[in-house]
């Protein structure tokens, strides 16, 4: 969206850290104060005077980027970037990529990105699924996006949100006299205007007067289930003394923030303003969503605690009318980017929109399927929901598969438009619920690590089993997995799931005991023809014999490895001889004592079936022959 001060002091700002001089002072502090179109101005001329450099390109690029001018911000970055190698500035060139629809500079950008700031969400999303713009420009199209003809005016409108026939909105539209010089738009302003249910075409636009609206920013607002209680966000200004638009509360640094703020409806007006107890002064609280019981209030913030530049956050609404400690909705939902714009539809599905997921540039729209504290997958809606360009305040009626969301995408009147949508295909979730049992004596394992696959064999999200070996995911339909399990002392096993559009999907794994009378049973250690060297799969398999051994600080292990009876026997001797000292080796590597584990091989001398010299077998019976066993010799 071309950034607002209402939506532009949540964003996660790259302040580099420079000593300021005379050149650069008088730009800096219009960036400092938000006053991005001077800055523009004082950088730009500080280059023109030949003092440009990293410093000045990375301040000029993020000036541009606060105010989505994503040409300029891609040619500035472009140019820090040759010497800079700062993982925001890469994250951030790779968005305005993405907005000027580069998708394939902008994989080579995020590329490099996650190879800077490897242990990043975003870096780690990136390289589960690097082909997520492809994906979701491919994807056939849920939705049919519809412009407002003659709603949108040449300033900013979002926030929509229906509510007794009207939606609400938030607008510059009044074209007030004041201007502030994040853009140089007038100040928000929160309207209603009037819905037909069939067309859904807005008409008989008013605002919501001088008791919610002030001379400064109002912005988004949600309602209380009965109706009877608005919540809405806006600048910090000292309502609860009367102080309408005449005092700022102020951070630390002198500059207003968001609050959101609550009124009540009397005599059909709303009324009765009132600061909510859970505002911070030096931090932003913004874009409320009341729960369908109406029990919780959901918000965005940047407050201590917070991911990335704002996350998703919840206060439980007591009966009493006080409010709870804000939670935060953990990394299920929040990023190192910015999460914005809750709305929880009738179905108890949280939409939200995030810049820090994979999607097609700078805010997308995601969901999720609530269900108590527990989230399901989080998918994107895709196009033509989303675009290169900011994307969110989506809010829908689920019953007739209608609704609205706001964009700043090529085409519009303004800045940030009102668009309408249709779903034209219904997007199900399934609930896919697995046990985890001992495979012997189908006993329930707890505490058990379940994680799911999809078809590009990418871990799409882990859980851990309940008491009594359950573990539940949420999942948008027709999507295959592999669903893993593992858990300490026990091998792994996996199952798939096929696709379906069941609601429901129960599936059980039994996992075997990696003790086996006196044995540490694992999974069949594979060598390369004729080599000793352990491979990846063979150190994986061996990770977990270490893994008992740290857990059974004594135990010692005599490691035997047995070919089958093809080839010389006294070459078979020595080959398994090898394969045997450098399993040894590796677990002696990972830190077990050399006095704890020896390796022997054992040749084709204990053949386990009847597959000796000159004997005539399948492969697979071979196969069977050429194993590693690890003997517990000392387990206590």
């Amino acid at each position: 969206m071309k950034k607002h001060i209402y939506t532009g002091l949540f964003l996660l700002g790259i302040f580099s850290v420079n000593a300021q001089n005379k050149e650069t002072a008088k730009a800096d502090k219009y960036f400092d104060n938000l006053e991005y179109v001077s800055a523009i101005s004082e950088y730009l001329e500080v280059i023109e005077d030949g003092a440009g450099d990293d410093y000045v390109y990375g301040r000029l690029a993020d000036t541009y980027y606060n105010v989505f001018n994503s040409t300029a911000a891609e040619q500035w970055y472009a140019k820090v970037l040759e010497t800079s190698q700062s993982p925001e500035h890469y994250f951030r060139y790779a968005q305005m990529l993405k907005a000027n629809g580069k998708y394939d500079q902008a994989n080579a950008a995020m590329d490099k990105f996650a190879s800077i700031a490897p242990n990043d969400a975003r870096a780690i999303a990136h390289k589960s699924n690097p082909n997520t713009v492809a994906s979701l420009l491919d994807d056939t199209p849920k939705f049919t996006v519809k412009p407002l003809e003659g709603f949108n005016s040449k300033y900013s409108e979002f926030g929509p949100i229906e509510h007794e026939g009207k939606i609400y909105y938030a607008s510059a539209r009044s074209g007030k006299s004041r201007k502030y010089g994040w853009n140089e738009e007038p100040y928000l302003d929160i309207y209603s205007s009037d819905l037909d249910a069939t067309s859904g075409e807005l008409s008989n636009e008013s605002t919501l007067g001088s008791k919610i609206n002030t001379k400064f920013n109002e912005g988004t607002v949600s309602f209380s289930p009965e109706g009877t209680t608005m919540y809405f966000s806006g600048e910090s200004l000292d309502r609860d003394a009367g102080l309408f638009g005449k005092k700022f509360k102020k951070d630390a640094t002198g500059k207003s923030t968001i609050n959101i703020y609550s009124a009540s409806l009397e005599n059909g007006e709303w009324a009765n303003v009132l600061t909510l107890p859970f505002n911070m002064e030096n931090h932003n609280t913004g874009d409320p969503a009341v729960s369908l019981d109406g029990k919780r209030l959901y918000f965005s913030s940047d407050r201590e605690g917070t991911m990335g530049g704002s996350d998703l956050w919840y206060v439980t609404i007591n009966e009493d009318g006080t409010y709870g400690e804000p939670v935060n909705l953990g990394s299920d939902i929040n990023t190192e980017g910015s999460e914005r714009f809750p709305y929880i539809s009738s179905k108890n599905i949280l939409y939200f929109s995030s810049n820090g997921r994979p999607g097609l540039g700078m805010l997308d729209v995601f969901a999720s399927q609530m269900t108590g504290d527990s989230f399901g997958s989080v998918r994107n809606l895709g196009a033509p929901i989303n675009s290169g360009k900011d994307d969110f305040s989506y809010t829908v009626n689920e019953e007739s598969q209608q609704g609205f969301f706001a964009s700043n995408r090529e085409g519009g009147s303004g800045s940030d438009d009102i668009y309408r949508f249709d779903q034209i295909v219904p997007v199900c979730d399934v609930v896919l619920t697995v046990q985890v049992v001992d495979s012997k004596t189908g006993a329930a394992l707890s505490l058990t690590s379940v994680a799911i696959f999809d078809e590009n064999s990418n871990k799409v999200a882990t859980k851990t089993t309940d008491e009594n070996g359950y573990v539940e995911f949420k999942y948008e339909c027709d999507q295959a997995f592999k669903v893993e399990a593992n858990k300490e002392l026990y091998l792994n096993n996996s199952i798939d799931v096929a696709k379906t559009d069941d609601a429901e999907v129960s599936k059980q794994i039994a996992l075997e005991e990696i003790i086996v009378d006196n044995k540490v049973v694992l999974n069949p250690i594979f060598f390369e023809l004729d080599k000793h060297n352990i491979t990846a799969q063979g150190a994986a398999e061996l990770d977990k014999l270490v893994e008992v051994m740290n857990t059974y600080p004594k135990m010692i292990i005599r490691a035997e490895s047995h070919t089958d009876s093809r080839g010389e026997d006294s070459y078979n001797l020595k080959l398994s001889d090898r394969r045997a000292k450098s399993t040894a080796q590796y677990v002696i590597s990972k830190g077990i004592s050399s006095d704890r584990i020896t390796g022997v091989g054992m040749g084709e001398t204990q053949l386990i079936n009847e597959c000796s010299n000159g004997v005539k077998c399948s492969k697979e019976a071979h196969q069977a022959n050429r194993r590693s066993e690890f003997i517990i010799v000392k387990k206590d």
